[in-house]
């Protein structure tokens, strides 16, 4: 009913108005899979999702009917309004572009006021039954909304890499009732295959009756998303028992026969099938299981533990893959072909424990044709550069991944010359420097220290490298901060700036400085830096920030440094410094929520002060260049 006289028949009538139909299809002991499936956008949300298998529910259906946007409504928290960060919001939504969320709807302000409403202004969500609300209503009112456009930059960069082509998805996790905004997983997958590299997705029953489930080289739904096996288990909804209708049954069956790995979890000898008892369906379907089982394709194992083993006697491995388990998750797409890795150092939902650390650590790629070379691509900044440091094996790349807790990256197999920035014909394979990089097809080494450094070259051999100086960091302590602080007004969408200098000795949060203690608003940090005469050439640095809230931008003698992750506050100032005196400014917009607890404290009086603006410890650390040359 929900499907037919619901979905399908809004989905129909908007398309005789030439629109298509977005909806969330779940909260119902519905499909929620097949529903997926039926919408043009399914969405789901990231207050009322518990993890990252909510979305890969929607996704299956998404990817199967052949759609390419799953919208997520995102960055609702409750009691955060005025005190969410878009630093919470990325790290809430990173894992969940690796999970096949691709399109992120905020929320903004419907209406600038309303009669009894108090500044900063009418928000849908807040005040709430008296008190704090849901964050956030997103706009102008926010100080943050100065840089907005560095984040929506991130977020449309991420989804132009993840709306490319068709989604390649290793494994289609079979789900008998297709519900969804669950927390349920998978078996062995969620748990363990996850932290392995392995990807998944669920389908359900009506997916296996649409045009894209055939089997192609081994691969359910060959076009996209191009599972390379089925797995299997009980219905978690209906006390894991081991069930199947007979259209399943038969399904599983034709799969197979045409070349897919299947495998089971649990002892499928006592298969049973769902709703009226009818011994003749359940003869059928126990006598097509008993046939499923003698395929060559099809493994069962009755202890989760084993689905690992039971992949790897398949000759199944993921496209991507790690030497050791690890927080890293992956999305993969293909388009044109250009292999798109989405890569995140993320966890499965927001309440697991302990929480994620960074990682740095190898990571094996499998890239889907032959002769496309690996770019590294920034979300940030939408820099795309080639990869220069790897190792080869056929179509497997193992390059080395270092990501803080949330943080990005994009890396693109495509063929040489296709984003800017053209590889040299040597690459590097190994290196005791920090980093090397390819720059006008050169490769050039990176190091904090001065040295002699090796790398092995990909056409055999090795180079030693001198940088014969580097100059030490420094910690920048001394600041000058001009402070604007909002204020209530006139009207209540209507915002007074006063304004406060500060001579900092040593950075701390607003919250702890006697003139900002209530304040919130938008800080211009200014601090100079004297450099060597040596600083004429093969110097650079990167300026690390520290603990900084919420948004801000850097500039360096009046030009603007490039954007960069809020996640990871390290800009990189490239040519930006020159030798002698170096003015670095850094500016910081905070959330609302300290002004609001002394301005309405009927409503945020009891919110926790928020610590905001430049914290650090903010770090100049320079490095040297030099390039690679043959020993």
């Amino acid at each position: 009913m929900y499907n037919t006289h619901h979905l399908t028949a809004l989905r129909d009538w908007a398309h005789t108005l030439g629109l298509g139909m977005r909806a969330q299809p779940y909260g119902l002991q519905t499909d929620a899979i097949e529903s997926a499936a039926l919408l043009d956008i399914p969405e789901g949300e990231s207050l009322g999702f518990k993890n990252l298998d909510d979305y890969r529910c929607l996704a299956g259906g998404r990817d199967m009917a052949g759609h390419t946007v799953l919208s997520c409504e995102s960055g609702a928290y409750t009691g955060s309004a005025y005190s969410t960060t878009w630093e919470k919001f990325l790290r809430t939504m990173g894992g969940a572009y690796a999970a096949g969320v691709n399109q992120t709807v905020v929320h903004g302000f419907s209406y600038a006021t309303l009669p009894g409403v108090k500044w900063p202004g009418y928000a849908a969500f807040t005040p709430y039954n008296g008190t704090v609300g849901y964050g956030e209503s997103w706009g102008p009112r926010h100080p943050t909304w100065r840089h907005v456009g560095d984040v929506s930059g991130y977020l449309s960069r991420v989804h132009h890499a993840m709306q490319r082509g068709t989604s390649r998805i290793d494994v289609a996790v079979f789900r008998q009732t297709g519900y969804t905004a669950t927390g349920i997983g998978a078996s062995w997958f969620t748990s363990t295959g996850v932290p392995l590299g392995w990807t998944h997705q669920f389908v359900s029953g009506p997916l296996l009756d649409l045009p894209s489930a055939k089997v192609r080289g081994g691969r359910l739904a060959p076009d996209g998303p191009a599972y390379r096996a089925l797995f299997v288990e009980g219905d978690f909804f209906s006390g894991s028992a081991v069930t199947l209708t007979l259209a399943d049954a038969r399904h599983l069956l034709r799969l197979t026969r045409a070349g897919l790995p299947i495998v089971l979890l649990g002892d499928w000898t006592t298969v049973t099938t769902p709703g009226v008892a009818d011994d003749s369906r359940l003869q059928q379907v126990r006598s097509l299981v008993a046939e499923l089982l003698a395929q060559p394709r099809v493994r069962q194992v009755t202890d989760k533990t084993a689905v690992g083993n039971a992949l790897a006697d398949l000759g199944l491995v993921p496209d991507v893959s790690y030497a050791v388990p690890s927080t890293l998750l992956t999305m993969h797409r293909f388009d044109e072909g250009v292999d798109w890795f989405y890569l995140v150092n993320g966890k499965h939902a927001e309440t697991v424990k302990p929480p994620v650390a960074a990682i740095d650590h190898a990571v094996t790629v499998r890239r889907t044709r032959s002769g496309a070379v690996p770019y590294l691509l920034d979300p940030w900044t939408g820099e795309a550069r080639p990869l220069a440091l790897y190792a080869q094996d056929g179509d497997l790349f193992t390059f080395r991944v270092a990501l803080q807790p949330s943080e990005s990256t994009v890396v693109a197999f495509a063929p040489p010359g296709r984003f800017h920035g053209r590889p040299g014909r040597t690459h590097a394979v190994a290196t005791d420097a920090d980093d090397v990089r390819f720059e006008d097809g050169r490769l050039v080494l990176r190091a904090r220290a001065a040295g002699t450094y090796t790398t092995a070259l990909s056409r055999g051999g090795s180079a030693g490298t001198v940088v014969e100086e580097v100059p030490a960091p420094r910690e920048l302590t001394s600041w000058t901060l001009d402070a604007e602080d909002w204020r209530p007004g006139a009207d209540p969408d209507r915002t007074t700036v006063v304004r406060h200098r500060v001579a900092l000795d040593a950075l701390a949060p607003w919250n702890a400085l006697p003139d900002l203690t209530d304040t919130a608003g938008i800080g211009l940090y200014r601090t100079t830096v004297e450099l060597e005469e040596s600083w004429s050439g093969g110097f650079g640095a990167v300026l690390e920030l520290g603990e900084v809230t919420d948004t801000f931008r850097v500039s360096v003698n009046g030009r603007p440094a490039p954007v960069t992750s809020h996640i990871n506050p390290v800009v990189d100032l490239g040519g930006l410094l020159r030798r002698g005196t170096n003015t670095i400014e850094v500016e910081v917009a905070t959330p609302l929520i300290n002004r609001l607890r002394v301005s309405d404290p009927s409503v945020y009086g009891g919110a926790a002060s928020q610590r905001t603006g430049l914290v650090g410890p903010v770090r100049l650390v320079p490095y040297g260049e030099a390039v690679v040359g043959r020993d």
